[in-house]
């Protein structure tokens, strides 16, 4: 995209906006984890939304490190056992793949994934707390990718077909990678 997509906007609204919009309501508490070099500039655009719904914009711990890291701050960061982790270019996020992922879950579970077209889905995941030692093993190591510490834990894989009675749950993992899909975005009826 040539540029942060923390930033991103679709329209009016920044894309970051559209996915809060989305995962607020299924939530007791929503972070956005940034670079320290973002945060005031993002704590600024989101004013408004922060005075209506409870988020919490939280530093990377060690920047730089990539979307690992971010896992590892949040995981850190959070009250409850569990978080939901969705990159911030993820608008069309849907409450009811949210809900398939959550219920799959087993006492065991410490990551729960999706497998679309046969590969995994790490930035539309939940990750239990228990994670966090092998995140951060595997960030010394000088891993970046999220997928870099699956091994060590206890991954529950939902296959795609658990999400075929869901109109449009591909949609839900789709990412803004190009200024054309931002336009297919913002304008649902093209090509």
């Amino acid at each position: 995209m040539g540029g942060n997509k923390l930033f991103l906007s679709a329209g009016e609204t920044l894309l970051i906006e559209r996915v809060l919009g989305r995962v607020m309501p299924c939530f007791q508490e929503t972070l956005i984890i940034v670079g320290p070099d973002d945060l005031y500039s993002l704590e600024k655009l989101l004013e408004s939304t922060r005075r209506c719904y409870p988020v919490r914009i939280v530093p990377d711990s060690e920047p730089g490190k990539g979307p690992l890291e971010g896992l590892a701050t949040s995981l850190e960061a959070i009250k409850t056992q569990w978080a939901f982790v969705i990159g911030c270019d993820m608008p069309l996020v849907q409450e009811a793949v949210i809900r398939v992922l959550w219920n799959a879950r087993t006492p065991e579970s410490q990551v729960v994934c999706a497998r679309l077209g046969g590969f995994l889905e790490p930035l539309h995941a939940f990750y239990s707390a228990s994670c966090l030692p092998e995140a951060r093993k595997a960030l010394a190591a000088g891993e970046r990718r999220v997928k870099s510490f699956f091994d060590g834990v206890v991954l529950t894989v939902v296959e795609e077909e658990d999400f075929r009675s869901l109109p449009g749950y591909r949609r839900s993992f789709s990412g803004v990678n190009t200024p054309g899909e931002l336009l297919r975005l913002l304008n649902p009826g093209l090509p």
